[in-house]
């Protein structure tokens, strides 16, 4: 479920990198050229980051506890920053989001910490032994 919610993270940025990259003309007309930037240039980093963090946990790196748990602390952080410092109107729904957000950050703690899971996040890809094609 981790996994799900870092693949959706990577696609709406990707989409949002898009989107700024293909209707730059259109955005420019409601913002300015620095905001269509900014929105082009944070939906690469976090298309990037969350690629890179699908790949570690593909490959098992030794250090994926830290890949995990610190792009979403930041995406977090950029999110509420982003949503506090540039956005022109203040949304009533705010303690959901704050809400959401750490009950979102709770889970992936929970998923990365959790004891049970040690043994997947310790052993490296090339470290693991070849599945058996043999039936029983």
């Amino acid at each position: 479920m981790l996994l799900a919610l870092v693949l959706i993270v990577t696609v709406l940025s990707l989409i949002r990198l898009v989107t700024a990259v293909s209707w730059h003309n259109a955005l420019e007309s409601y913002i300015s050229r620095a905001l269509v930037v900014y929105t082009a240039a944070t939906g690469a980093l976090w298309t990037a980051v969350g690629l890179g963090v699908l790949w570690a946990f593909r490959r098992r790196v030794r250090y994926i506890r830290a890949v995990l748990l610190g792009p979403a602390a930041a995406y977090a952080l950029w999110a509420w920053a982003d949503r506090l410092l540039l956005q022109s109107t203040v949304r009533s729904d705010w303690p959901f989001d704050l809400l959401l957000t750490i009950i979102l950050l709770a889970f992936a703690a929970a998923v990365v910490l959790d004891p049970r899971n040690q043994s997947y996040f310790r052993r490296e890809s090339h470290d693991r032994k070849p599945e058996s094609t043999e039936s029983p």
